[in-house]
C-alpha cells in the first residue's frame, strides 16, 4: 500500500513503512498538484510557467524536467510502479491513481458525497463511517507549508468540506439525541469558526440534555461575548430563548441521588424513614411534582 497524506503535514509512505524522499520544496508541491489533479493531464509548457514563471521559459523547461526525474527517483525508491502511476510523454504530464494507492483527500470527497446527498436523520452505518473517516483523515489544512495561489484555492475548499462533513455529523448526533457526540462536533466546528450561533445554540442543547445546565449557560455567555467583540451584534432571539429556558429551569435531582430513592428500602424498621431517606425521598417528590419543566424546555429539546 502506498499511503499519499497531502492534509497537514506532506507524506508518501511505501512499502516496509519506507518514506518518498522529496526533498525539494518544487518537487513537493508539483507532485502533490499532480496528484489532487489526478486523471488529468497538463502541457509541460503550462507547469514550467505555473511553478517556475519567475525563470525564462527554456531554464522553466528544464527545472520542470529535473524536478520529475527527482520524483520519479523518489518514489521508484518506495515501490511505486510510476510507469503507470506517473504519466511523462514528451509534452505531457499527469498523474493516474493505482489501486493500491491511498490517498487522504479521496476520504473527504466520498463524504462530500454523502453530505450533499443524505438526510443526516436517515443515514446508515455505511454511510456515516465514510464521514467520519474522513473527519479523522483531516489531521490540518492542505499542504500546510504551502502558500502559492493555487494551493490556497484547494485548501479553502477543502477546508469547506471540512466543515461541512463537521456540520452533518452533528446533526446526525442531533437526531439520535448522542449528546456526547453531539459536543465533540460541535466543539470541532466552533474551534474553526467562533461565530457561528447555531452550534453554539446546539452546544447549549447538548450540555443541558447531557445533565450540565451550568456549561449550557456558559456556552451562551461564550456566544454572547464573541459576538458582541467580533460583530458588535447580540445573539438572535432563539438564542436568547434558549438561555431564559435554561435560566427558568430548576436543576433535576443528581443521578446519584434518583439511583438511591430507587434502591432505598421503603420503610425502616418501626415504619420510619431515616434522615437521608426522607431527603432522597423530598428530592425526589418535588421532581415529580415539577411536571411543568417539561414543558418549559420544549424548546431546547427541539432541534429548531
Amino acid at each position: 500500500m502506498i499511503t499519499i497524506v497531502l492534509l497537514g503535514q506532506f507524506s508518501v509512505t511505501g512499502h516496509a513503512g519506507r518514506v518518498a524522499d522529496l526533498y525539494t520544496r518544487r518537487s513537493t508541491e508539483l507532485f502533490a498538484f499532480l496528484v489532487l489533479e489526478a486523471g488529468r493531464t497538463f502541457h509541460r509548457a503550462r507547469l514550467a510557467e505555473q511553478f517556475w514563471a519567475h525563470l525564462p521559459e527554456p531554464r522553466g523547461r528544464k527545472a520542470l524536467n529535473t524536478e520529475l526525474w527527482r520524483i520519479a527517483a523518489a518514489l521508484k525508491a518506495i515501490g511505486v510502479d510510476v510507469g503507470a502511476a506517473l504519466i511523462r510523454r514528451q509534452n505531457q504530464v499527469g498523474y493516474v491513481r493505482q489501486p493500491d494507492h491511498r490517498i487522504d483527500v479521496d476520504a473527504m470527497s466520498r463524504a462530500t458525497e454523502v453530505v450533499s446527498s443524505t438526510d443526516p436523520a436517515t443515514v446508515d452505518a455505511t454511510q456515516l463511517r465514510i464521514v467520519e473517516d474522513a473527519v479523522d483523515c483531516y489531521r490540518g489544512d492542505l499542504l500546510e507549508a504551502v502558500y502559492s495561489d493555487w494551493c490556497l484555492l484547494w485548501r479553502e475548499s477543502l477546508r469547506a468540506d471540512h466543515s461541512d462533513a463537521l456540520e452533518f455529523l452533528l446533526n446526525v448526533a442531533m437526531a439520535r439525541q448522542d449528546w456526547a457526540a453531539g459536543l465533540r462536533h460541535g466543539r470541532a466546528l466552533l474551534a474553526l469558526d467562533p461565530l457561528l450561533e447555531h452550534v453554539h445554540r446546539a452546544v447549549m442543547r447538548c450540555h443541558y440534555h447531557a445533565g450540565n445546565r451550568p456549561l449550557a449557560l456558559r456556552q451562551y455567555a461564550a456566544c454572547e461575548q464573541i459576538l458582541r467583540e467580533e460583530l458588535g451584534v447580540a445573539p438572535m432571539d432563539e438564542t436568547r430563548r434558549i438561555q431564559e429556558t435554561l435560566l427558568s429551569v430548576t436543576p433535576r435531582p443528581s443521578r446519584a441521588v434518583q439511583q438511591r430513592v430507587a434502591e432505598a428500602p421503603r420503610r425502616l424498621d418501626g415504619g420510619r424513614r431515616s434522615p437521608a431517606q426522607k431527603v432522597d425521598m423530598a428530592l425526589a417528590n418535588i421532581n415529580s411534582a415539577r411536571g411543568w419543566l417539561e414543558d418549559v424546555s420544549r424548546d431546547l429539546r427541539s432541534d429548531r
